[in-house]
């Protein structure tokens, strides 16, 4: 159930080690990254509490500011949205110097994809499934497919059961809190 097809890995909400899946290799993307332990890393959670399905980003920012001692982007209190978002990636790379961002947001698929979870290297481009038009972000990806995209992406995103979004933040959020707490371990010299 979890594949990784070119450099992008995709597990199932059906697939009882998803957690461990995203987790490890988000680690191996992380440990990619040009002088990741030097540079500071964002995680920018993308989506809006007024749409169930696009809560996604939101629930798992709020997880990670609750869990771990990470920069993070974008939470229930403080969503990063449609209307802030090109702001918010100025203020970022302003504020640290070549930030690693890890971009997290929700995605509409087709029907057989509800309920997946897909990580790769580079950035997404948060809204189009519901027409908006925003920049690349993010140096790794992380998507929820929260359900199947129709005409009309915002339907979709309303209509969306939020059994599906808690589940899928559940596995993102644990696999990330996983992942930062590995990368933020110090680093100890071996005598």
């Amino acid at each position: 159930m979890g594949k990784i097809t070119g450099s992008k890995l995709t597990t199932s909400l059906n697939d009882t080690n998803a957690c461990d899946k995203v987790q490890n290799y988000l680690l191996t993307l992380l440990e990619s990254q040009e002088g990741y332990r030097m540079r500071p890393l964002v995680v920018l959670c993308i989506g809006s509490d007024r749409y169930t399905g696009d809560a996604l980003g939101p629930l798992i920012g709020s997880h990670l500011l609750e869990t771990t001692d990470c920069l993070v982007y974008g939470s229930l209190d403080h969503p990063i949205h449609a209307g802030n978002l090109v702001e918010t990636i100025h203020i970022i790379t302003r504020q640290y110097h070549h930030p690693l961002i890890i971009a997290v947001d929700a995605c509409l698929g087709k029907t057989n994809e509800i309920g997946n979870i897909e990580v790769w290297e580079g950035g997404l481009e948060a809204g189009i499934a519901v027409g908006n038009r925003l920049p690349c972000v993010g140096h790794i990806s992380i998507i929820g497919v929260v359900n199947a995209g129709g005409k009309i992406g915002y339907l979709d995103l309303q209509s969306t059961p939020l059994a599906t979004v808690m589940k899928l933040s559940k596995v993102i959020g644990s696999a990330l809190q996983g992942a930062l707490e590995v990368v933020n371990q110090p680093v100890t010299a071996i005598r």
